[in-house]
Formats: C-alpha cells, structure tokens, sequence
C-alpha cells in the first residue's frame, strides 16, 4: 500500500488543481453575470439576470462566494419592480400573482436578512405594495393604509436614515387621517389624489418610494 501512496498523492493534486482552476473559471464567470445583469436590470428588468453559465453547480459556487443574498435581494426589487405599483391590480391580473411574488421575496428579505439598509429598503417597498393597494381597495383602505404605515415605520426603524420611508411614513400617517374623518363623515373617496403612488426610487430620496 506504501507504494501507492506517491502516486495517490499526485492524483489528489492533480483533482485539487483542475477544481481550483474550475472555480476560479466560475468566479470570473458570476462577477461577469452581476455585473451585466446589473446594467440590463435598469433596461430590461423582464428578463432573465444574474444566471451565468457555471462549470461546477451554480448553488455551490453561489454559495461559496457569499452572493446568495446579494441575489435574493436583487430579485426581491426586480419583482417589486416588475409589479408595477403604480397601476391598479384590478387592471391585470398578472400584476396580482407579480405582486404576490414580490411580496413573499420582499417579506423573506426583511425577516431573515442580516443588512439592516436592505431590511430598511425591503420594509419600505412592501409598504408602497400596501399603499398602492389601498389606492385601489376602498373596502379595505384604511387596513391596507395601517399596514403600509407599520411598514414604512419598520422601514424607519432598521434604518433611520431612510429619508424615503420616512416620507412615506408621514405621508400614510396623514392619509389614515384623512380616511378616518372622511369615513366617519360618510365620504367615499379619501384619497388625497394618489400622490407618491409612481413607484419606488422614482424620485429624489426623501420624496417617497
């Protein structure tokens, strides 16, 4: 057995030498993919982003590089994007099943992730869901306006420079104002014209989603 011991030594470096060439393959192939998939996001947010073409299973070389939740929360704001807060749901159903989607990946953002900015951001966006549904669902309004303002404060909260969340914040504060006195005066439309509802980062931080 001691004779092959030289021989079963060279082996294991040869395997150990084709696996670190193989990763560092990978490694050059998934900064590529975040980095293009970055700049077709602004664009195309549609299609398919950071997904490169890996030799070694994507989820290991993922998971080895600590990109998993860079990932998740890249595809969190793609979805929120992609559901399109500034129409009604009730005008597509597919918005319906895209918000479901960006809710769920928003929501696993905030519960389980470790970057208090990304939690922030996450918070603020599943509040302008809210928000925007409000807008939309007199019936249920001044539930939806609570949630959206719980959110925004949550989004505060995990981040008090949110200048954002915080706009919105005061902004569903006075909302839910205004809806209980119009409510109790026996109004049917308490929205004060939908300001803010043109989606996330669309303007100036401190301006509203």
């Amino acid at each position: 057995m001691r004779r092959y011991r030289p021989i079963i030594a060279v082996g294991a470096c040869l395997v150990l030498g084709v696996l670190l060439i193989v990763g560092a393959i990978d490694v050059a192939r998934w900064r590529s993919a975040m980095t293009s998939g970055d700049v077709t996001y602004r664009t195309a947010p549609g299609r398919e982003l950071w997904v490169p073409s890996t030799i070694l299973p994507s989820r290991v070389t993922r998971s080895l590089l600590g990109l998993s939740d860079d990932i998740a929360y890249r595809e969190a704001v793609r979805a929120f994007r992609l559901a399109h807060v500034e129409s009604p749901v009730f005008s597509d159903p597919s918005l319906v099943v895209q918000r479901n989607d960006a809710t769920v990946r928003l929501t696993d953002i905030v519960e389980h992730g470790t970057d208090p900015m990304r939690r922030s951001a996450a918070a603020n966006l599943l509040g302008a869901i809210a928000y925007s549904d409000a807008l939309a669902d007199y019936t249920n309004r001044a539930k939806l306006i609570l949630s959206a303002s719980k959110r925004f404060d949550q989004a505060v909260a995990f981040d008090p420079g949110n200048d954002d969340a915080k706009f919105n914040l005061e902004l569903t504060l006075a909302l839910g104002k205004a809806t209980s006195l119009t409510e109790s005066g026996g109004g049917t439309n308490p929205a004060p014209g939908g300001k803010g509802s043109k989606g996330a980062g669309a303007g100036a931080p401190g301006t509203g989603f």
